[in-house]
């Protein structure tokens, strides 16, 4: 717990599936998923899921070492045959392979089918004439000559109840009191209604899971086994249940978690992840299997009441209407992919960072050199040649004129933001260096270290920069112009002298205008709360 960095490798031998041939082991599935949460919650912890495969005891214990003595940049990491791997994501390619389920006549069973997702995704199957559904949940219904006063009282039932008379009428649906979590509950509830039905079970999706979000810190160990329960032990219970009928289709319902991690969702992110692994392992073996990690349904399941949408879409993670949604579970359904990411952003930067790209060659600036007028350009290029020698290449670019005109002023003003904003990024990311170029989030930036960005900026230059601005614009360069647009530009440090006497007041500079803007606005709502205060009292 204390400031110092500390570096977490952990060690797995077959726990990613690196090649077709390999097996993922179900055991450490969640690893890379939590060693990435924990990343976002403890900035001084950084983790690395390094998973090795078959070679010699010397040739594991030099990879281990080999990986300890790099910068853990990356989360999950797997070595074969002298080969270094990352984990990324892959764009859908454009012709995606594309497969559609056997039409067999059976029924459907969905766990969490009454929540405010499943009851969605309930509906929409419902629409295929014919389909018989089967929902199962850990509380049943009250009895049916109740329901009236339960929804009348709006008591804790009155949403399930709700849900299910409106999937009643919609088509052919029974209801069953089972624990996904107890595989012998399950299967009664299947053995019911193939015997009332008279047909088999042919396709399982689960959506049953809970949300707990708060610090890693403060769960129990027996409160993390609660959290992973529904997901990740109904998940195996529905994968023992499916052994025994003709299933044709079997999909989880994941999250863009189970990849990315999240702070204060350190076991729903790890549930995820086993979620994924489960599909990819069924589909080793032969068998269907298909996790869709979902961004996030507006306003629907987990996402109700939601607060922070504006900062999770900045992040690049989509919040979905329910028919976009839809639509794209249509979708993902004919696609043969075993994992899917539906709602993630490619073209924010936090996507993008982790999303596979063609190796490109990396430049730093090595100086600026400011030139005079009158200078000899073919002794500068000679000075450079014999630096850097027979082997090396350089190439010179223009970065503009040394002279100080008026119309520079605005650049000479960029400059000096980017070196602030880079000085305070150097502080809240414990680096000597920063890039102008260079993202925030592959420099080892996180959520919370966002945020202590957010407040550092904010207290260096008087300004009020939000959150989703630096999500949106993760580079220096990027930000600083953001500000200088808002004019938050940072003030000279060294002005050669004052203002003559009696000559007019210099225009405020943008650090000046972004202090008062900043004024006005807590003036403004300072305002606003008298106001209220007083309209209070007067009602009290």
């Amino acid at each position: 717990g204390g400031e110092r960095p500390v570096d977490l490798l952990f060690v797995t031998a077959g726990a990613q599936a690196v090649t077709p041939e390999e097996r993922p082991t179900a055991s450490h599935a969640a690893a890379g998923a939590l060693l990435k949460s924990l990343r976002e919650e403890l900035p001084w912890l950084r983790g690395i899921h390094l998973d090795l495969s078959g070679g010699s005891a010397g040739d594991r214990a030099a990879a281990v070492l080999a990986e300890a003595a790099g910068f853990p940049a990356d989360t999950e990491v797997a070595r074969r045959e002298g080969l270094r791997y990352v984990r990324r994501l892959a764009p859908l390619p454009d012709s995606a392979p594309r497969t559609a389920p056997d039409p067999a006549d059976g029924f459907h069973l969905v766990s969490g089918g009454l929540g405010g997702v499943g009851s969605e995704v309930a509906a929409h199957l419902l629409k295929e004439p014919g389909t018989r559904l089967l929902l199962i949940g850990r509380t049943g219904l009250p009895p049916e000559d109740t329901w009236e006063r339960h929804l009348a009282d709006a008591g804790p039932a009155s949403s399930r109840i709700e849900a299910f008379r409106r999937l009643r009428g919609l088509g052919d649906v029974r209801y069953e009191t089972a624990d996904v979590t107890d595989t012998a509950q399950v299967r009664a509830a299947v053995r019911r209604a193939a015997d009332a039905w008279g047909v088999p079970l042919v396709s399982v999706l689960h959506l049953a899971g809970a949300f707990d979000e708060r610090p890693v810190r403060e769960l129990t160990p027996r409160e993390w086994r609660e959290a992973l329960a529904a997901k990740v032990d109904g998940a195996w219970a529905l994968h023992r249940v499916a052994a025994g009928h003709p299933v044709t289709s079997f999909v989880t319902f994941s999250s863009v978690n189970g990849f990315f991690g999240g702070a204060m969702n350190a076991a729903y992110s790890a549930a995820n992840a086993a979620l994924d692994d489960l599909a990819l392992r069924r589909r080793r073996e032969g068998l269907p299997g298909q996790s869709l990690a979902w961004s996030m349904w507006r306003e629907r399941g987990m996402s109700l009441g939601y607060q922070l949408t504006s900062l999770t879409e900045a992040r690049g993670y989509r919040v979905l209407d329910a028919q976009a949604a839809l639509r794209s579970f249509d979708l993902a359904r004919t696609l043969d992919l075993p994992h899917l990411l539906i709602g993630a952003d490619r073209t924010a930067p936090w996507v993008r960072s982790h999303v596979l790209a063609p190796v490109r060659q990396v430049r730093r600036t090595a100086a600026r050199v400011v030139l005079d007028e009158g200078t000899d350009l073919g002794a500068l290029y000679g000075a450079a040649a014999r630096a850097a020698g027979p082997e090396g290449t350089f190439v010179l670019r223009s970065a503009g004129s040394a002279d100080r005109s008026e119309d520079t002023g605005g650049a000479d003003e960029l400059r000096r933001l980017e070196s602030e904003l880079a000085a305070v990024w150097c502080t809240v990311l414990g680096r000597d260096r920063v890039g102008r170029d260079e993202n925030f989030f592959d420099l080892g930036g996180n959520s919370l270290l966002l945020v202590a960005a957010q407040t550092a900026v904010n207290k260096a230059l008087g300004c009020e920069l939000g959150v989703v601005d630096l999500f949106s614009r993760p580079t220096v360069r990027a930000l600083a112009r953001h500000l200088s647009q808002q004019g938050a530009a940072a003030a000279p440090r060294d002005a050669a002298s004052g203002p003559v006497p009696d000559a007019p007041a210099p225009p405020p500079s943008g650090l000046e205008r972004a202090k008062q803007q900043a004024e006005r606005q807590r003036s403004a709502r300072g305002a606003r709360r008298s106001a209220q205060q007083r309209k209070d009292r007067r009602h009290g």
